[in-house]
């Protein structure tokens, strides 16, 4: 897999997987009350992927947005990408109350 193939992959199903085996795999992070570890998750998720967007971006491999609207506008949907991502991968284990 070359660095191109594994930034596209963690801005997309990657940060959300990672995240999830993160949120499980740490006993701080599993132990957290449901609410603030949904939180902690979003955030996580939404960093993994903009931080392996912005480097696609430092490679030139993806172009920059030109403005500061098309800056917030490219990290807000990378964002919110990752985390609607974690959080469909969450619900799997969700147990009927």
């Amino acid at each position: 897999m070359e660095l191109r193939e594994l930034l596209v992959w963690f801005t997309t199903v990657g940060a959300a997987i990672i995240t999830y085996e993160l949120m499980d795999g740490i006993p701080a992070l599993a132990a957290m009350e449901s609410r603030r570890k949904r939180i902690v998750a979003y955030a996580m998720s939404a960093g993994f992927a903009i931080a392996a967007w912005l480097a696609q971006v430092g490679m030139l491999y993806v172009p920059a947005p030109v403005g500061a609207r098309a800056w917030v506008e490219a990290v807000f949907a990378v964002g919110t990408a990752a985390f609607g991502l974690a959080t469909l991968i969450h619900t799997r284990d969700l147990k009927p109350e």
